[in-house]
């Protein structure tokens, strides 16, 4: 899948194996295989709101998905739309470099310190980090290659800045992030760092100029619509929580068969007795190489596992989810990957990813289990 790539930058930032694109047409299938193949964590997909009702596509995955949030474009014409003057004459727009990144530092960790993005969304990125990609994200604009910076200041101080990219294709400039200080903020600064952005990219040659914000940004949505912004283009914005490779326990391995006998004690005990898990013919008809364990079996011994071996007694079952891939054979052995995408250490909760893999090195099953681990002695002291 082209349009789904290796996000360096976030990839870093949170320690997992990060993709993202824009995706208009959907195919699962490939999005599938694209996951599997370069053992993803988080895919996050941004899809165009005139298409969303292909996000009902992914129940076909095996992974966790969720929207994460709606992203909005405006765009202004510098065709049809002559920028404003400004209204405070005292601000002054300094092009920013490297010696002033402590003070763009500053500047992001308290303008930005309750704002919500998509990455607050998904309960398995580190939410102490966002704010350190965006004073990341800010510095990238003291580079140059068609992006630049301002810091705004008001009397002498610093009250706020402003990032744009110029080099866009087909005209098109871009007003990437900007930011002011709660504290200087009304009497129509923030509107004048859209005047004057808007008045530096059309004196640059720019044709048009878009900017973007999360749907529930309605304060800003409101100075561009006086601005000369018209809104042109929304994405819904998808987490997929694959969570293949991270694993904040060390993951864990063990070769597994499940025997015939296995499989009729199970039917006897379930009352299962689908001619399926028992007659190799029956089974072949059906386009299987023979009887295929039952779909609970591999289920009971991944919680025989969490419950006397790791995280041990005291464990419970609290959800799971599992997809097969491909049956489970008897007499077969498969290798059987523990991983722990997530562990809160203070309630004693795990999401635990358990995958058997069969001896041609193909998946054949992802299961996603929520664990909470009760202490004993505890309980026996509270009674």
């Amino acid at each position: 899948m082209k349009d789904l790539n290796y996000s360096e930058v976030e990839a870093r930032r949170f320690k997992m194996n990060i993709y993202r694109g824009v995706i208009s047409d959907l195919n699962v299938k490939q999005l599938n295989k694209k996951i599997l193949e370069e053992s993803i964590d988080i895919a996050i997909l941004r899809i165009p709101s005139e298409k969303k009702i292909q996000i009902s596509r992914l129940d076909k995955l095996p992974f966790p998905y969720f929207q994460a949030d709606t992203l909005l474009y405006y765009y202004v014409d510098f065709e049809k739309y002559t920028p404003q003057k400004l209204r405070n004459d005292d601000l002054k727009f300094v092009v920013f470099n490297k010696r002033d990144y402590n003070t763009l530092d500053k500047l992001v960790e308290e303008i930005f310190s309750g704002y919500t993005n998509h990455y607050f969304s998904n309960p398995s990125i580190d939410k102490s980090e966002i704010i350190e990609g965006y004073k990341e994200w800010v510095r990238g604009y003291s580079v140059g290659d068609g992006k630049i910076g301002w810091l705004v200041q008001k009397n002498g101080e610093d009250i706020g800045f402003a990032t744009c990219n110029t080099g866009l294709d087909g005209g098109i400039a871009e007003g990437v992030l900007y930011g002011v200080l709660s504290s200087a903020s009304g009497g129509g600064i923030y509107t004048d760092i859209i005047r004057f952005t808007q008045d530096y990219m059309k004196n640059a040659g720019c044709n048009q100029m878009k900017v973007s914000t999360q749907v529930q940004n309605y304060a800003v949505q409101k100075v561009w619509a006086r601005e000369g912004f018209f809104l042109k283009e929304s994405f819904d914005t998808i987490h997929i929580n694959s969570m293949l490779n991270f694993s904040v326990i060390p993951a864990k391995t063990i070769e597994l068969v499940i025997s015939k006998s296995d499989i009729e004690k199970y039917g006897e005990a379930s009352g299962d007795l689908n001619p399926v898990h028992f007659n190799d013919e029956f089974a072949n008809k059906l386009g299987f190489e023979g009887r295929i364990a039952h779909g609970l079996i591999p289920v009971s011994l991944i919680s025989k596992y969490f419950g006397t071996e790791f995280p041990g007694e005291g464990i419970l079952f609290i959800g799971y989810s599992y997809k097969f891939l491909k049956p489970l054979y008897p007499d077969k052995k498969y290798s059987v990957s523990i991983s722990f995408p997530a562990y809160d250490k203070d309630k004693g909760r795990y999401l635990s990813l358990v995958k058997f893999i069969d001896e041609n090195d193909e998946l054949c099953l992802l299961s996603y289990n929520h664990l909470l681990k009760k202490n004993v002695q505890d309980q026996i002291e509270i009674s």
